[in-house]
């Protein structure tokens, strides 16, 4: 979800309404359906997709029927839901009062922060989040905020496209989706076709940075055409949609572009050195002038981890009409299951980087995305053999914040394979103390608030219904409390290891980027909330959390 690059040495009712305003809006301009040429709908042999089997896939229902939910269970659900509720409200009043408006709120120095070109980060990013919360009269407020934004005044910063993307324009989709009101639509096209010169490259893989005023496009890191793997593929979902909404077949086909030409420049084991050698285990770095793999090492953390997740969410939100995405997919998961995956000396299955025929036991908190999308997609193709892998992956990602005090976990930690000693003894010193202790090594041992592994045990309660996931976020909830509470707001902690319950001094770091509001909190707030909120049979989640409606038929044109 967050990029990172790693080098080793609801919706219910409302929804439907909304739906039913989005479609007659669209409707009164009558645009002319355009057919997608690079639609993504053949599969890897290049047959059409099967409509029978999509809509027996998509027909299905994955969200456990909470019918016989006791009350004592309910009463509780929703004593856990108001305090998250009223956490949020904390966290949001302390963002109005020092920096509403702003990308980010300084908790620490009360002050704001401009990280995202000045429009809101914060703002945009928790439109959904305001509404679902029932927290009305301050969505509308931030909805005439949202009327008046310039993104022509990019506040002299480059735009990072991909975040650009996940927050502002997928934040913007969703609370026009939710509350019908066209503006949200309008300010996300504009948005959209500032960043669409990104996309004008030779082979069409998108810049990492954009100077909004030129439209001129640069890379991350100065000097070089590198992007990475999830900067080149998480544009799917949002660019599906935007299509859908506007008619247009410009956005999908630049998104889908962008993996056609990846796949083309990179035949498995092509070349006299071959970098990409694991079928659907595809190397994180890429030169975007050629289209090739620039380095061979694959990983499902930052860095390649929503190029995988938007696979699938794509496919769902295609009303699984996209069918290379569900064909590239099913090959990537069936070689990360035999070749990403190894067991520790404490029995957890774990991911780690994959080099070639090299394994290396390194996880970092962007991984734990894993277990809910696979959960999603095993039950939508009734896989329990590949269900009961994420709900193993589920228990090696929540072991890494329960065996810490804070009941927090750390940023990334290196784990020691069965039979493999080598491991550990390569580890220094700290490091094999630490495994002496947690059975991990501690490699980046703070905690920024970050939501994937509260949004993989939300997926796994809302996929089983099992309490025992609802527990365990409301666990990490108090945690958060304990150690991240702070005046005006949250913050991360700098030391999971430590309780501020025990020490009586809370180690803070000043952090609380948007997806604090936009995914951390909605996550949480989820799992205790009415089920039919945000139902997972009714929307799907864009990598920052934003609820995309199910409800949109897909045959090919737009």
């Amino acid at each position: 979800m967050r990029i990172q690059y790693i080098h080793i040495c609801l919706l219910s009712l409302s929804l439907i309404s909304a739906q039913s305003v989005s479609l007659s809006l669209l409707r009164s301009k009558k645009p002319t359906a355009q057919k997608a040429t690079l639609g993504g709908m053949l599969d890897r042999n290049g047959n059409p997709a099967n409509k029978e089997r999509a809509d027996l896939l998509c027909g299905r229902a994955v969200q456990h029927d909470f019918s016989d939910e006791t009350e004592e269970d309910r009463s509780l659900r929703k004593q856990r839901a108001n305090a998250v509720k009223a956490g949020f409200i904390y966290a949001w009043n302390g963002y109005k009062k020092y920096a509403y408006g702003a990308d980010e709120i300084d908790v620490l120095n009360r002050r704001p922060k401009t990280t995202r070109n000045g429009w809101g980060a914060t703002l945009v990013d928790s439109l959904d989040v305001l509404w679902l919360m029932g927290l009305k009269d301050e969505f509308y407020m931030a909805r005439d905020f949202v009327a008046g934004i310039d993104f022509h005044n990019d506040g002299g910063q480059l735009a990072k496209v991909f975040e650009t993307n996940i927050r502002y324009v997928g934040g913007l989709l969703s609370a026009y989706e939710l509350s019908g009101d066209k503006v949200f639509l309008e300010k996300a096209v504009e948005l959209a076709d500032l960043l669409m010169p990104a996309f004008d490259t030779p082979l069409g893989l998108p810049w990492q940075m954009l100077n909004i005023t030129t439209g001129k496009g640069s890379s991350e890191t100065p000097g070089t055409t590198r992007t990475n793997l999830a900067e080149l593929g998480t544009y799917q979902m949002e660019f599906f949609r935007l299509s859908q909404l506007t008619r247009n077949a410009k956005y999908h086909e630049a998104a889908q572009n962008a993996i056609t030409v990846m796949l083309r420049m990179n035949p498995l084991g092509g070349g006299s050195e071959p970098t990409y050698t694991i079928p659907g285990m595809y190397p994180m770095d890429l030169d975007m002038m050629t289209g090739k793999f620039a380095g061979s090492t694959a990983y499902w953390g930052g860095g390649g981890d929503s190029f995988y997740e938007y696979l699938v969410k794509t496919w769902v939100l295609s009303d699984c009409m996209l069918q290379r995405d569900l064909d590239l997919w099913t090959e990537s998961i069936r070689s990360f299951r035999r070749f990403g995956v190894a067991r520790s000396t404490d029995g957890y299955l774990f991911p780690g980087l994959v080099d070639g025929v090299k394994f290396y036991p390194y996880v970092d908190t962007f991984t734990n995305f894993l277990p809910g999308t696979l959960g999603l997609a095993s039950k939508l193709s009734g896989s329990e053999e590949y269900f009961a892998l994420a709900e193993e992956l589920m228990e090696a990602g929540y072991s890494v914040f329960d065996k810490m005090e804070s009941s927090l976990g750390a940023e990334a930690v290196r784990f020691v394979r069965e039979n493999v000693t080598s491991d550990y003894q390569l580890l220094n010193e700290r490091g094999r103390a630490d495994v002496d202790k947690y059975g991990l090594s501690l490699e980046r041992p703070y905690y920024l608030l970050r939501p994937e592994l509260i949004e993989s045990l939300f997926y796994m309660y809302r996929l089983t219904g099992k309490r025992i996931y609802a527990d365990r976020i409301w666990k990490i909830w108090q945690g958060i409390q304990r150690n991240c509470l702070v005046q005006n707001g949250y913050v991360g902690t700098a030391n999971v290891t430590v309780d501020a319950s025990v020490t009586g001094v809370k180690n803070t770091i000043d952090s609380t980027e948007s997806f604090v509001f936009a995914e951390t909190f909605l996550y949480i707030y989820l799992t205790f909330a009415d089920q039919d909120t945000a139902s997972l049979d009714k929307v799907v989640f864009t990598t920052e959390a934003h609820p995309l409606s199910r409800a949109y038929k897909f045959d090919g044109s737009f």
